[in-house]
């Protein structure tokens, strides 16, 4: 191949600025490239490789208002748009680990700082085209979606005795197996990979491997190992994070995540893990803050919904509902309404429109409003009711959420009764029943809750503390309102502090679970009990400052 001659590739640049446009067409043209498309934004750029397949693409990281480089990158692989052929470069003046980091996540083939030098950009060209060139029948397999021809081909290359593309064909094979649900061969491919060398993509890749395995313990040690190796590898962070939640330890998965915010946070997806997660953990102005990163990250592109918004109000919202500072309260509260009304301009529909009031008649009753609680909320039902339609699941959820907020805890639990029979062969519905209530409505629910106790008492009994404090973390995941189990998880902590000293990090546990039920009411068969563990945790908490 001529490494000067690109006379029939066609290249595609994405940049904001004109100026740098015309300088890298003229690098281009000065290596004889003649067909050359330039698009200022990511909205043009995607509609570009609509109309068009391109041998490069060259994209700035940061294009202005609308998609950044990283979002057209993720926006072309979502929509099919971007051949595995094709070569994608990140071309970027950002120099912060956050940018460079959030870059390298998304794997685009080169990065390439500004300014570009015309030996840069032909090295970079050269290296590329020759490597997509070498591995042409794998890429044409991929694009096919036949993987099996790909491994086929990628063996071809691996059991070549002189292969330059060996380690890309065995990561690439072991990232098929993963696709094709082959974990045991991939498994075993990774382990041969760790035995020669200890290569990064090997390591996370068997942590994904014993994650599919449902190995977590296993898996958790593997992404461990995996980011301390590679402090930027934030796919090892959230590997990790998703173990300590399978695990019960949601608290030390938060931290994780939070850790790995730090590194970068322009992930979506991650910041809707963490999202999830503080919510486990009763920490809703920490899922506040990760679902303000939500609507921000999610403003262009694919992940665009009016359920970020909603879900930010809904989070600002309990907040607001948890907290013991009435000025904090306030704030929050204003913050959601003000959400709201935000969503309802952006996103048409009269779903959106009713879950909107729904959210409101909450962040109302928030702030003690009850009458423009009470407003709202029979504002929804009238526009439910307009509608002649029924509400879909999310509203239906929302509904019950207002009443039994707005103190219609009959009409509440009528609704989730009657939601649970019409969904009983749902165990993704029923599960998401269960969630929002002190008791599940669910038979799957009460059952799972039943075994729950059982397990975890018989490890207390035992003296077993810390398993039965494991156990019952677990099942605050599926059931993050149940009272009963989140102070369960206080007296385990309890005992376990009678019986080898208190701890600081214990008692700070215990608090979190007891401010998530911090509302509950005088008269619930639990609320003596919950005085109780108050007043030892007090009792402890100042026996330890006294200690200090």
């Amino acid at each position: 191949m001529a490494e000067t001659n690109y006379s029939d590739k066609k290249f595609l640049i994405i940049d904001d600025f004109e100026s740098f446009q015309k300088i890298l067409k003229r690098l281009l043209q000065g290596l004889n490239a003649q067909d050359i498309t330039t698009a200022s934004n990511g909205l043009q750029a995607v509609q570009c490789c609509q109309n068009s397949k391109f041998d490069v693409i060259f994209c700035d990281f940061d294009l202005g208002k609308g998609l950044n480089g990283l979002q057209v990158l993720e926006e072309l692989r979502y929509n099919n748009l971007l051949k595995s052929s094709t070569i994608f470069i990140m071309v970027t003046a950002e120099s912060g680990r956050d940018a460079v980091v959030g870059a390298m996540e998304y794997k685009p083939d080169a990065y390439m700082n500004k300014p570009v030098s015309a030996g840069e950009l032909s090295s970079r060209l050269v290296k590329c085209l020759r490597q997509k060139q070498a591995l042409s029948s794998i890429h044409r397999a991929l694009d096919d979606g036949d993987y099996q021809k790909a491994i086929e081909k990628c063996d071809e290359h691996i059991d070549a005795e002189k292969s330059r593309h060996k380690n890309w064909c065995l990561k690439t094979k072991g990232e098929l197996l993963v696709k094709l649900a082959r974990l045991q061969p991939a498994k075993a491919l990774y382990e041969k990979v760790l035995a020669d060398r200890p290569l990064f993509w090997a390591r996370l890749g068997l942590a994904h491997v014993l994650a599919g395995l449902k190995l977590d313990e296993p898996a958790l040690q593997a992404y461990k190992q995996a980011y301390t190796e590679n402090p930027a590898s934030l796919e090892a962070f959230e590997g990790a994070a998703n173990m300590l939640v399978k695990l019960g330890d949601p608290i030390a998965a938060q931290k994780l995540l939070e850790q790995s915010s730090k590194v970068s946070s322009r992930s979506v997806t991650r910041q809707k893990l963490l999202v999830d997660i503080c919510k486990i953990n009763g920490d809703f102005e920490g899922a506040a803050k990760a679902g303000r990163r939500v609507v921000k990250l999610a403003e262009y592109g694919q992940h665009k919904s009016a359920d970020n918004d909603l879900d930010l109000a809904d989070n600002l919202t309990e907040a607001a509902l948890n907290t013991s500072n009435e000025e904090k309260a306030k704030e929050l509260a204003n913050e959601a309404l003000d959400t709201l009304q935000k969503t309802e301009k952006k996103y048409q529909g009269e779903e959106v429109k009713i879950q909107s009031k729904l959210v409101e008649s909450r962040a109302h009753a928030s702030l003690e409003h009850d009458k423009l609680a009470q407003e709202a909320l029979k504002s929804a039902e009238q526009k439910m009711a307009d509608a002649g339609l029924k509400p879909d699941l999310r509203t239906q959820l929302e509904l019950a959420k207002s009443y039994f907020q707005t103190g219609h805890k009959d009409k509440a639990n009528d609704l989730l009764k009657k939601m649970a029979t019409e969904h009983q062969d749902d165990p993704e519905i029923s599960a998401r029943l269960d969630k929002l209530v002190d008791e599940p409505v669910t038979e799957a629910g009460k059952q799972a809750v039943v075994k729950i106790n059982k397990d975890g008492i018989a490890m207390f009994e035992k003296g077993e503390f810390q398993m039965a404090v494991k156990n019952f973390m677990q099942a605050i995941q599926k059931f993050p309102k149940h009272l009963g189990i989140r102070l369960n998880i206080v007296q385990s902590f309890l005992y376990d502090m009678k019986k080898n000293g208190p701890s600081g990090e214990k008692i700070r546990l215990c608090e979190q679970h007891m401010k998530a039920i911090k509302n509950m009411s005088e008269k619930n068969k639990q609320y003596k009990r919950y005085l109780s563990f108050k007043t030892a945790l007090d009792t402890l908490s100042q026996h330890l400052k006294g200690q200090q």
